[in-house]
């Protein structure tokens, strides 16, 4: 056996030392790796890509001397953290429901008496001064990298899903995936330097990019997502007279927000070759990687996907899940180019605020060194919350569980928007892909099938985008009068440059059944409208 299995954890941390039962203890990810992460290669020194801003900054002075160890007990006098005895909580109760819930998406009654019912749910209280992880610790200021019991969790989940291949990565916990992409700007990123990303990605890095003076460079995309050559040609081209020669590709290789696409193992490997050659930082921010659908099966006709399985099915279920997912870039990635960017949001609750950051170390000093000095640590609640979940109730075989679950329920979801578009969407001027990941569909229309649009010739490229701008804010608009809001395409586009093309993005995430359907009816109704097409 040649990497960590969830069998062998109880017995690791049997042999290990104790976790530390003090507020905001200095730890490391470093403590909580198996044995055979000592025996991989270590990182190369990528410190050539750290902007001026971060090249020698090393985080707070004060947060770094305000957690000594030693032999004795240590009287602190010298650091501003108050005592637990005036926190105005003595205890907090949570009551968590079991890695797989009664779904609503169920064809079979719910059969289960009041008392089996209540089994779903594991009802816990966590005292001030409890004997393990608690609300003295919890509410008080708390490391950069997170709490010990937490943070050993996120390790070893790193190593049982990614197991990186080379021995000094590390992790940290960080405040969601947006600050964490705000934070790899400014450590890896001048002004006026240029980034690569999708030629249609999340709009918050959009932004969060400009705000920080960096353009953003577009690649063509394809049903795999980002596609290798573009990549290629873009940077063997690349005039360094003109800008800086881009050195930063950010991505979302997997139900890629807002396409839905998701790239292939193929896909990835020559990407990371090309990064390699161009001696690039990916940031592979992947909040969909674990919202795994599958192929479209047409469920017209039906009430939704039956998931009452039984114990043995919900196993060979979890094999199923883990063999079909595609490697990430950190599982990839021999040199220690790769940031992987994880987070809660799309997978427990957005509310909590809270992901991770895996990397080599070199790169995550920096991170919690950035972290110290603005947010310094996910929320100690919600930190709580996560651990007393996912370790103490659910654990990691629990988890995968969970995410088993919750993939199903998505593929259900997925399936009835899906169905809606079918039925609804008119083939003549609509098309849209097939995610097999993530939570959204992207849907493009021909506005060359519009009647008043339909020959723009002696047009520049400018007015041509404008007429099609004005046609995406009147289907927009026409669609929210009707009841339904569709997140306009133009949004998530990478390059200022009108590029000729009207999208939309839905959601399948959070309406409810009915409300899937008759949304998608509402969104068709205002195209045909527009469109002058027959309903």
């Amino acid at each position: 056996m040649t990497r960590l299995q969830s069998t062998e954890i109880k017995a690791l941390r049997a042999a290990a030392p104790p976790l530390p039962l003090i507020p905001a203890p200095p730890v490391s990810s470093d403590e909580y790796k198996s044995p055979y992460n000592r025996t991989k290669p270590p990182a190369k020194h990528l410190d050539h890509h750290f902007s001026l801003e971060s090249r020698n900054f090393t985080g707070s002075a004060l947060k770094k001397g305000s957690s000594p160890s030693g032999p004795r007990k240590i009287i602190p006098l010298g650091t501003g953290r108050p005592t637990a005895d005036y926190y105005p909580w003595e205890s907090i109760s949570l009551n968590e429901a079991s890695p797989e819930p009664t779904s609503k998406s169920t064809t079979k009654p719910n059969l289960q008496s009041p008392k089996e019912q209540e089994k779903c749910h594991s009802a816990n209280t966590i005292t001030k001064h409890g004997l393990t992880y608690n609300l003295s610790i919890a509410m008080n200021y708390g490391f950069a990298h997170g709490s010990a019991h937490l943070l050993r969790f996120i390790t070893e989940h790193v190593e049982l899903i990614h197991n990186p291949p080379y021995t000094d990565w590390a992790t940290f916990l960080s405040c969601g995936a947006t600050a964490a992409t705000e934070l790899a700007f400014r450590i890896f990123c001048n002004r006026g330097d240029t980034i690569l990303a999708e030629q249609y990605t999340y709009p918050g890095t959009l932004e969060s990019a400009a705000l920080n003076g960096i353009n953003v460079h577009g690649i063509e995309m394809d049903a795999d997502g980002l596609r290798a050559d573009a990549l290629d040609e873009v940077l063997s081209s690349w005039d360094d007279a003109q800008s800086p020669r881009p050195h930063v590709l950010y991505t979302i290789p997997t139900g890629q927000n807002p396409t839905g696409v998701t790239q292939s193992l193929e896909r990835r490997r020559a990407i990371y070759d090309i990064a390699e050659e161009h001696d690039l930082i990916i940031i592979e921010d992947d909040p969909y990687y674990f919202l795994r659908m599958g192929p479209y099966q047409d469920t017209q006709g039906t009430n939704g996907t039956d998931t009452n399985q039984s114990a043995s099915e919900d196993d060979e279920a979890a094999q199923i899940y883990h063999s079909e997912s595609i490697p990430s870039y950190l599982t990839l990635d021999t040199s220690g180019r790769v940031v992987r960017l994880d987070s809660a949001s799309k997978i427990l609750a957005p509310g909590l605020r809270a992901g991770w950051v895996t990397a080599s170390k070199q790169i995550i000093d920096k991170f919690t060194a950035y972290q110290e000095v603005s947010t310094v640590a996910v929320s100690g609640p919600s930190q709580l919350m996560l651990w007393h979940l996912l370790d103490e109730n659910w654990g990691h075989d629990g988890f995968t569980t969970w995410l088993v679950h919750l993939s199903r329920e998505y593929r259900w979801r997925r399936d009835v928007l899906l169905d809606a578009c079918n039925k609804y969407l008119p083939r003549e001027a609509v098309q849209w892909n097939t995610p097999e990941f993530g939570m959204f569909l992207w849907v493009k229309v021909d506005w060359t099938r519009h009647h008043r649009l339909k020959s723009l010739s002696g047009l520049s490229l400018e007015e041509v985008g404008a007429q099609i701008i004005g046609l995406e804010e009147r289907v927009a608009a026409r669609a929210l009068e009707k009841g339904v809001l569709v997140t306009k395409g133009s949004l998530f586009a990478s390059n200022q440059e009108r590029n000729g093309h009207l999208h939309f993005r839905m959601t399948f995430a959070a309406a409810e059944e009915g409300d899937l359907k008759e949304g998608v009816r509402l969104f068709a109704e205002a195209v045909c409208e527009e469109f002058d097409l027959g309903i």
